[in-house]
Parts: structure tokens; C-alpha cells; sequence
């Protein structure tokens, strides 16, 4: 990796963004994170907002412009002839590990028009001679009729529109690619889609339109593996920013390898994640357990743990009858901090056990109480009255 981020280092050297801001070389990964300044979302919007795309102006002549939203406007997403090749080459190589390739049929309900899934599906698939069919979300009677017409064997799409898919009669496909919404970090859709799909192989998927592809499920690994041929990936105290030990929760940070429009380097992308270490799978290391479960937010400091108010509403993916949580937090009398863990909502007994489990194994505290409430007042997700006395 250190070679990869070297040779980046190196082409980046006389780029107008980076031009004086980053060393010619690195000696190790320490040293990349050390050296290399983070950089932010809005520095990369203001920067395409200036004319001709100020200093991210193409250097090589884009073959492929996407838009993605980004606060108030539309970003154009470029795409060189050797970017698309790049991603074609590591998106190929996950379809060789998962046994597609010439003969297979695949259909994409992922949105086509201004955005990047539908065509970035498409072309990565006709890349490895597989058979596409653009069908884009929706219409799914039509849908159905045409998988069933057309012998698909390969499915991308939405989990939730998937099923709406099988339901009206489209083969069960036999890898199924998901996007759009939480798939293994919700495990009540995941085992719908399974059930649904017995025997097919569901991959996971996460990207982001200006960093693209990032991670994939892999045949017998767990959670997502990363690119690392395109993206080096890092894990940030998002209050510091600074690299937080393998397996804590932090801010995923990417840097491009080898892109050639809009490189970018330690891009701070606002994702709540953690990362592990693995036995190689498939030449990969990387993984991200639980992709992605939160957006960086209001941290809010409890019993010495860093918590994210963003991530509670993935703790209730799949769970019925229940909204939203909030914590109360206030100061025990001998000292120490006391978590009231407030559900709104109906929840049973066993959803109960399930919020308050889920609770502590991914934000590492234990509530001190639990409370459910019908109807919470206010759209605050903390209220902290540690200040005051109690």
C-alpha cells in the first residue's frame, strides 16, 4: 500500500488542489496521516463551484459526467477513459469471485438519468460480457415480465424493491447486488431478501458517487471488503482527526489510488464506520464489519465513550412499533455518568431486548435505565443535564 500511495503522491505533485500542500513522498502509513492534511466535503464543493471547476479543472477530457447532491446543489462527478477502466478492472474481478461473466443476464432497478448507479452497474457488467437489461426502479409488474423473459440471472437493486420484484413473479436470481438502503446492517430485510432468495448470493455494497467503488461483500467474508486497489481507507476520531485503533467506531476517510479527474486525498466523508483487519479473501484484508451505520454529527461524550446521535436509528432497522431513541444523561450523586435510554414507540418484549442489546454492543455502554414512551417530546436525540445539578 505504501507504494500505491507514493506513486499517487507522485502524480499529484504539480496538481493545482495539492500543489505545496502535500510531501512528494510518504515512509509509511504513520507518516501519509501525519503529512497529508484531511480534507472536507465542502472544501470539494467550493472548489467545483468555482468557474471552469477551479483547481479541479480536467487535466484529461471526461468521457462520463455524473451529478450527485451535495448540500444545496448539484456536483458534477467526472470520469476519465483510464477512471472508468480502473473501476471496470476491480468491479470484474469481484464478478469473477462471485461466477458471473459471459452468459449470465442481469438486470439493474438502480436509478438511471443525472445519477451514478444505474450506468456505473451496467457498464462494469457489459465490461466482463455479461448481458444487461436497463430497467431502472419502478414498473415492477413490467420488471418481473421482463426477468422472467429474458432469463435474468443477476439482479442489482434495491433489497426492498427486490422483494416487490420476486413477489410479482421475477426469478430468483443468483447473485443478487444491493444498494440504496442498510442491507446486512438491518438483519430483519437481510433474512427477508434471503428467504426470498434462497440460494442466491447477496452482496452488499457500499460507494459514494465521488469515491467510486469503495467496498463490496465478498464470497465467505463478512461485512464489506474494500477496493484497495482504487481507494486506501482510514478510520478518523472525527473530533481530532486523528487515526483511531483498529476496530474503534470513527470517520471513514478514503483516498484515491490511482483517479485521474477530482483525485482525492484523505477525504473525510462523514460516515460513521469500524475496520478490521482479516485473513486475505480474495487478496483482500480490508473489511468493514458493519459498513456503514451513522453520519458524524453532534458527538456527545458518555462514560468516556464517544457517541454519535446518528447512529440510533440504525439500531432500530427492522424492529416494528417503534420510532425514535433519545439518551438522558445526568450525573450520578457519588460521581460517574447515569444513560436513560427513552424508546418511543410500542415495542414487546423481545424488540425491547433487541434495542437495548443492540444499544451496548455498538456504542459500548450499558443504559442505566430504559424507558418507553408513546410520543417524545422535542426532536432532540440527546439531552444532556450533566451540567446542572442533579
Amino acid at each position: 500500500m505504501l507504494d500505491a500511495l507514493n506513486a499517487q503522491l507522485a502524480r499529484l505533485r504539480d496538481h493545482p488542489f495539492y500543489r505545496g500542500r502535500v510531501p512528494d513522498r510518504v515512509v509509511s502509513e504513520a507518516d501519509f496521516a501525519a503529512r497529508v492534511p484531511l480534507m472536507t466535503r465542502a472544501a470539494f464543493t467550493a472548489e467545483m463551484a468555482r468557474p471552469g471547476y477551479g483547481a479541479f479543472k480536467p487535466q484529461t477530457p471526461p468521457v462520463r459526467i455524473n451529478l450527485t447532491p451535495m448540500g444545496a446543489s448539484l456536483v458534477p462527478i467526472m470520469q476519465s477513459a483510464a477512471d472508468l477502466r480502473a473501476m471496470e478492472a476491480a468491479c470484474g474481478a469481484h464478478l469473477d469471485t462471485c461466477g458471473i461473466g459471459p452468459g449470465d443476464v442481469c438486470m439493474v432497478t438502480f436509478g438511471y438519468h443525472l445519477f451514478v448507479a444505474g450506468l456505473f452497474y451496467q457498464s462494469q457488467m457489459e465490461a466482463r460480457g455479461v448481458a444487461c437489461i436497463p430497467h431502472g426502479p419502478g414498473e415492477t409488474e413490467r420488471a418481473a415480465d421482463l426477468a422472467r423473459r429474458c432469463g435474468v440471472t443477476v439482479l442489482a437493486g434495491n433489497p426492498s424493491h427486490a422483494l416487490k420484484l420476486i413477489e410479482a413473479g421475477c426469478p430468483v436470481p443468483r447473485v443478487f447486488f444491493a444498494g440504496g438502503e442498510a442491507f446486512t446492517g438491518n438483519p430483519v430485510l437481510y433474512e427477508r431478501v434471503r428467504q426470498a432468495m434462497p440460494g442466491t448470493l447477496l452482496i452488499d455494497s457500499f460507494s459514494l458517487s465521488e469515491c467510486l467503488p469503495v467496498a463490496r461483500t465478498f464470497p465467505g467474508g463478512t461485512g464489506v471488503h474494500v477496493f484497495d486497489e482504487l481507494v486506501y481507507a482510514e478510520v478518523i476520531d472525527p473530533d481530532t482527526g486523528q487515526p483511531v485503533a483498529e476496530g474503534e467506531r470513527g470517520e471513514l476517510v478514503l483516498t484515491h489510488l490511482r483517479k485521474e479527474l477530482q483525485p482525492l486525498l484523505r477525504y473525510r466523508t462523514g460516515d460513521l464506520t469500524v475496520m478490521r483487519r482479516t485473513q486475505p479473501l480474495f487478496g483482500r484484508s480490508v473489511s468493514l464489519p458493519g459498513v456503514v451505520f451513522g453520519r458524524v454529527d453532534a458527538m456527545v461524550k458518555v462514560k468516556g465513550v464517544k457517541l454519535y446521535p446518528s447512529e440510533f436509528g440504525t439500531m432500530l432497522l427492522g424492529i416494528e412499533r417503534v420510532s425514535r431513541l433519545r439518551l438522558v444523561l445526568w450525573r450520578k450523586p457519588a460521581g460517574g455518568d447515569h444513560v436513560l435510554l427513552q424508546i418511543e414507540g410500542t415495542p414487546d418484549d423481545d424488540a425491547l431486548a433487541a434495542i437495548t442489546r443492540r444499544f451496548k454492543e455498538q456504542t459500548l455502554v450499558a443504559a442505566d435505565a430504559v424507558e418507553v414512551v408513546e410520543h417524545l417530546a422535542g426532536n432532540e436525540a440527546v439531552i444532556d443535564q450533566r451540567s446542572t445539578l442533579a
